[in-house]
């Protein structure tokens, strides 16, 4: 809430300083000009002029506050909305790691533990079977963990979209094992709104996630470019890839990833074949009409 403090405060401070000094100045000018239009047109034809402009300007400038109220007010619930929205991820991430996350971390290592005991050891079905479920924690516990980043990284007003994405690259890489670079031909600020931005980012952490747990890949990319009528966000991966026209297409993560992005009016397109990775395409409305210059590391952008 206080983040977003000063973006509320500034429009509507202007708009009381407008409604309290507009009308004063147009009033002295207007007296200021009645002698020079009672001489020029007369005193009835002065005098009904003066009304006329009166009463026009006092509508049109009813009419303008009352645009600018309406637009102050719908940007002071957004600004609402957006706050309460980063609140409850945060609670809910806090949530996830204090119970969750805990209680995973902790049945894998008491598994691993039980499973080098000797009475274990010496039963093969056994120690398969808690090799299993040590294993399904350990997987269960990283999913996990990067909901928690996702949740907590979605959005906060004061990084830049390039900056979220380069943090969770960052981590992803980290965590996962997989190294991962973030190219952009890009400027800091893409101009995009911040559903649109809170959107790619969990599309982006999505595809992300499917390159780790169903790609098994050795590597993966984020590129951001910007064209004239939009941007342009790409995750590749050199994963097992698989065929985008089969069941997997209708897949949850899949279907939440387009509808994620037709939500704030994108595009997403799969390409993708066995054995050839996959390469997932975010297009969103609104580019910087220029030429994008050559890509590089986002790490290199900034320094």
């Amino acid at each position: 809430m206080t983040i977003d403090a000063p973006r509320r405060t500034v429009p509507l401070r202007r708009l009381r300083l407008l409604g309290l000094v507009g009308p004063l100045v147009f009033v002295c000018t207007l007296l200021t000009l009645q002698p020079w239009v009672l001489a020029t047109l007369g005193q009835e034809a002065g005098q009904r002029t003066l009304g006329i402009v009166l009463l026009t300007s006092s509508v049109a400038f009813g009419w303008l506050m009352f645009r600018l109220l309406g637009r102050a007010h719908d940007a002071v619930v957004e600004a609402e909305r957006a706050a309460g929205a980063l609140i409850e991820r945060d609670r809910i991430a806090r949530e996830m790691h204090d119970s969750l996350a805990q209680v995973l971390g902790v049945a894998h290592l008491r598994l691993r533990a039980v499973q080098a005991r000797p009475t274990i050891a010496q039963d093969e079905r056994c120690h398969a079977d808690i090799d299993d479920l040590a294993n399904l924690c350990r997987d269960a516990h990283r999913d996990v963990r990067e909901a928690i980043v996702g949740l907590k990284d979605a959005h906060h007003p004061e990084r830049t979209l390039l900056e979220h994405l380069e943090g969770f690259v960052a981590t992803f890489s980290r965590t996962s094992g997989i190294p991962t670079t973030l190219y952009a031909d890009v400027d800091a600020d893409l101009g995009l709104s911040e559903a649109a931005q809170v959107q790619v980012i969990r599309v982006v952490q999505e595809a992300l996630t499917n390159a780790r747990k169903h790609a098994g890949a050795s590597a993966a990319s984020v590129r951001v470019s910007a064209r004239s009528t939009h941007t342009e966000f790409v995750v590749e991966d050199d994963g097992a890839g698989f065929d985008p026209t089969g069941p997997r297409q209708q897949g949850f993560g899949l279907c939440t990833m387009r509808e994620r992005t037709e939500s704030v009016g994108g595009s997403l397109h799969i390409e993708s074949a066995p054995g050839r990775g996959t390469r997932v395409v975010v297009r969103l409305p609104g580019g910087h009409g220029s030429q994008p210059t050559a890509s590089v590391p986002v790490g290199e952008l900034s320094a």
